[in-house]
């Protein structure tokens, strides 16, 4: 399976964690194939991958038909949503599935002691199937049980 890490804000990570938050919004197109595990990087100050949800479908649309279809799973407020959007023509939504909060959150230190070279996604990266980070990463995985968002 694909592994991919998605870093978010604390605001929109601890959202996804309550499992108000399943689908997320990216203003360019994203290109995640399903099925794919999305680990939940929080941004700093946190610095650590504090959840893992599967990638259940990847939407690209107009902002408008993303807004119409998703508004109440993203979120957002529409002013918030514009000012994100801007003037993008397609932007990707992400729903999530199968949310699972992590017990021990893996720190950044720890994601470099098994890639030296890691720096937290901008936008997303995937995890090269070769490398330590995601044996780690899969280990991780097989061990997760599902949380909140179970069945959405």
């Amino acid at each position: 399976m694909n592994q991919v890490i998605m870093s978010l804000k604390s605001e929109y990570s601890k959202l996804v964690q309550s499992g108000s938050k399943t689908v997320e919004l990216r203003n360019r197109i994203v290109r995640i194939k399903p099925p794919a595990a999305l680990w939940i990087y929080e941004k700093y100050p946190v610095s650590k991958i504090v959840a893992l949800a599967d990638v259940g479908q990847v939407i690209h649309g107009r902002p408008d038909a993303i807004w119409d279809s998703y508004h109440g799973q993203m979120c957002i407020e529409r002013a918030q949503f514009e000012e994100y959007v801007g003037k993008r023509n397609l932007v990707s939504a992400i729903v999530l599935r199968n949310l699972t909060i992590l017990d021990d959150p893996v720190s950044i230190g720890r994601i470099r002691s098994v890639d030296s070279r890691f720096q937290p996604p901008q936008f997303y990266s995937y995890v090269a199937p070769t490398s330590g980070l995601f044996a780690t990463l899969d280990a991780l995985r097989e061990r997760c049980t599902y949380g909140p968002s179970e069945g959405q």
